[in-house]
């Protein structure tokens, strides 16, 4: 939905939100990447990455997925978060071959023009998800539990997602250093 779609993701912690704390940090990205958009979210990690953990200037195994989502027109915040939270959560990580989900609900945006998302899902998948349904949605070897797997999460996303308010991105991720 973005025009022109994004070229990378970072994301940064910081001790403070407020734009003259995070001046600097902007500085540095805006020296890089002419257009960019920034928010403040709250993070929950369902599922921490045991499998294959971060380390510090290395690429991490398979692939990253990000998923940058927008509320429903005629959803209250109350339902979105409760149906995300509550309904996918469980769906997500029971269906799928994801090493690490991670989710961002949107406080507010940082930048002002940010596209108006309530929230940001991060997830790590195995190489050879990126290329195979199969291997995705966690059934190599099983068509029907792969097909099974993938009703159910499209089942659980159409219940707080509008498919036309929803960018998704794939991505590797890099550490560059652990949050102290």
């Amino acid at each position: 939905n973005i025009r022109p779609q994004m070229d990378a993701v970072i994301q940064v912690w910081v001790n403070c939100s407020h734009d003259p704390y995070r001046k600097p940090i902007d500085d540095i990205i805006a020296a890089v990447a002419p257009r960019f958009a920034a928010w403040l979210v709250c993070e929950s990690v369902p599922l921490p990455n045991t499998l294959h953990p971060p380390v510090p200037g290395q690429r991490t195994a398979g692939f990253s997925q990000l998923a940058f989502i927008g509320q429903p027109p005629k959803m209250t915040h109350e339902e979105f978060v409760h149906n995300w939270k509550t309904v996918q959560t469980s769906v997500a990580i029971e269906t799928q071959a994801n090493f690490e989900y991670r989710q961002n609900l949107v406080v507010r945006p940082l930048t002002y023009g940010a596209p108006a998302f309530v929230a940001i899902v991060e997830e790590c998948f195995p190489a050879e998800a990126f290329n195979d349904e199969a291997a995705y949605y966690d059934a190599v070897g099983d068509a029907a539990k792969e097909a099974e797997n993938k009703r159910l999460m499209f089942e659980a996303c159409a219940q707080f997602m509008d498919f036309s308010r929803i960018d998704v991105i794939q991505t590797s991720q890099f550490e560059v250093r652990p949050v102290l």
